[in-house]
């Protein structure tokens, strides 16, 4: 709906309370509505058409607006029921019990507008089948016998309805945090006593004696008060953008370590407000000392604005929901805030890399450690053990040289057929600590031999136009090596490919398969190992494995 639009309706309403007063004050009525009380109605008529303007023309995506207005129109129309015209007086009557079925459906729907949840979909659905349905049978078949029946049925419905409808908006008042609570307290308390009250008064059928002019007029008032209490809490948001101003101030000042986090919480008047700070090279945030952080999900009471900076992402804030419902002022402090934001990321990246640094330096000591030991096992199980067998042979084809030479010569075989093997297991032992063809022959030609002795077809693309540093090289070769081993182990794939590029003083090392995915790689030690010899070397390594969708290990070293 335009702004015109809406101003048309607001004349509009203006006429008809006007040719509604000149009907009602000027020809004589059905019942003793007194002066004061037409003007009240009237009031309240305009109060909720103006306020709903208002809440139309600031948030045009929210229904709240419309409903309000919605409100004010059928409150006009029913008060016709008062007419002594008859086409007046039916038109009125059949409108005067709507404004109450928008007034629930709002109240419940506050402060986004729609509905959520199934009991209050049902609560409205009853009030409208009570007051657009019920309450109107006497108006068809007369209030005598059924239609009384059916009209004092009605009463005690709505009671019932409304009373409900009030313990609703008390119990999500309750459940609600802090920062909601701040936002819509100004609505729900007053809506639930007028909902409150609109129960006692429609109970209040029932009694033998009249409720008194005290809770008639509480009631009057309490309902008439309801669209300021919108309009406050519209002005309240509104205000609450001063704080804007008293950030970009504070933010020349803010120098002290967590400083920033607590003006923005001051600033968005959330105390539980947290910053995640965006890592673009891990694509992963973390807190100001460099922690990982995991963003809420959906259907939490957190939730999380993306803060960027010259189309850059830099940060997230995880706030409380109930700031949504002011998306305007959250948008205004993150781009006050996005130079300090962005500033404190790079001290969070550089503190995530420290203490990454640090625990790869652990892993790397620990797995020298443990390769040491497996070497020395090795050595000591295997070929320690190949080379003392020869040398006993040999000693004793020694003494049996002169006297029994065909037995001296079975041993001297036996002694060589055992240095054969003890060859063969140094030269694998050599080749695990350090490929030989890749010392040899270079990268390209070493991935090569490794596409060529996986169990699955692999493609090499290798554009490198000569040799690069030899710990460059090994941690590219074990790179692929570690993931055309997966892939075998794991991936169930048809075919992997292998890229490796010289690009701008890096190597760009991809391994891509298209398996089943939805790898994790914090299993095994296997991709944290790899993780660390390429970020010794000043590189990253990344790992996307998507269910479905393959898994591909992308390291990126430099090299120049």
């Amino acid at each position: 709906m335009r702004r015109g639009d809406l101003h048309a309706l607001a004349l509009a309403a203006i006429a008809l309370g006007g040719v509604e007063s000149a009907v009602l004050v000027g020809a004589p009525r059905r019942s003793s509505l007194s002066g004061l009380l037409l003007s009240l109605s009237l009031v309240a008529a305009w109060s909720y058409i103006g306020s709903g303007l208002v809440a139309r023309m600031r948030r045009p995506e929210n229904p709240t607006g419309l409903l309000m207005m919605l409100i004010g129109v059928t409150f006009l129309a029913g008060l016709l029921d008062d007419a002594q015209a008859s086409a007046l007086h039916t038109l009125g009557a059949w409108m005067r019990p709507l404004h109450w079925v928008v007034f629930v459906y709002l109240l419940l729907a506050f402060p986004t507008g729609r509905l959520q949840g199934p009991l209050t979909r049902a609560i409205v659905i009853a009030t409208f089948a009570d007051l657009a349905i019920l309450s109107h049978a006497p108006l068809v078949i007369g209030k005598d016998g059924l239609g009384g029946a059916l009209e004092d049925a009605s009463w005690a419905i709505g009671a019932v309805i409304f009373l409900a409808a009030s313990a609703v908006l008390i119990q999500r008042w309750s459940a609600g945090t802090k920062a909601w609570r701040r936002t819509v307290g100004l609505v729900l308390w007053p809506g639930a006593l007028t909902l409150a009250a609109l129960s006692y008064f429609n109970a209040s059928s029932y009694l033998s004696r009249s409720i008194g002019l005290v809770p008639q007029w509480a009631f009057r008032i309490a309902f008439i008060g309801m669209p300021f209490a919108f309009l406050a809490v519209l002005f309240r948001l509104r205000l609450a953008r001063a704080s804007v101003a008293e950030l970009v101030v504070e933010l020349d000042e803010t120098r002290a370590t967590g400083a920033l986090r607590d003006a923005l919480a001051r600033a968005l008047g959330d105390p539980s407000l947290a910053v995640a700070y965006w890592l673009p090279d891990e694509q992963r945030y973390v807190d100001f000392d460099g922690r990982p952080v995991q963003l809420p999900g959906a259907g939490e009471s957190l939730t999380t604005t993306v803060v960027e900076r010259d189309g850059r992402r830099i940060a997230a804030l995880i706030h409380d929901s109930a700031l949504g419902e002011d998306p305007e002022l959250v948008r205004a402090v993150s781009a006050a805030a996005a130079l300090a934001l962005d500033n404190e990321r790079l001290q969070a990246e550089l503190r995530a890399h420290v203490d990454e640094l640090k625990a790869s330096r652990a892993r790397i000591v620990n797995a020298a450690d443990l390769e040491r030991r497996r070497i020395q096992r090795n050595l000591h199980d295997g070929t320690q053990q190949r080379l003392t067998s020869i040398a006993m042979a040999i000693a004793l084809a020694e003494s049996k040289l002169s006297s029994e030479p065909e037995a001296a010569r079975a041993s001297l075989r036996q002694a060589k057929e055992v240095l054969a093997a003890a060859l063969t297991e140094l030269r694998d032992l050599s080749q695990g600590i350090h490929p030989g063809f890749l010392t040899e022959r270079g990268l390209g030609p070493a991935l090569q031999d490794l596409a060529y002795t996986a169990p699955m077809p692999v493609s090499v693309a290798a554009g490198l136009n000569g040799r690069m540093p030899d710990q460059v090289e090994a941690a590219a070769y074990y790179v692929v090596a570690e993931g055309l081993a997966n892939v075998a182990k794991h991936a169930h794939a048809s075919t992997a490919d292998v890229t490796v590029v010289r690009q701008g003083g890096r190597l760009i090392v991809r391994v891509r398969d298209d398996g089943i995915g939805g790898a994790d790689p914090n299993c095994g030690t296997g991709i944290r190992g790899l993780t660390d010899r390429v970020q010794a070397l000043g590189g990253r390594l990344r790992f996307e494995s998507s269910a479905g969708h393959g898994t591909e290990i992308r390291a990126t070293i430099p090299c120049a």
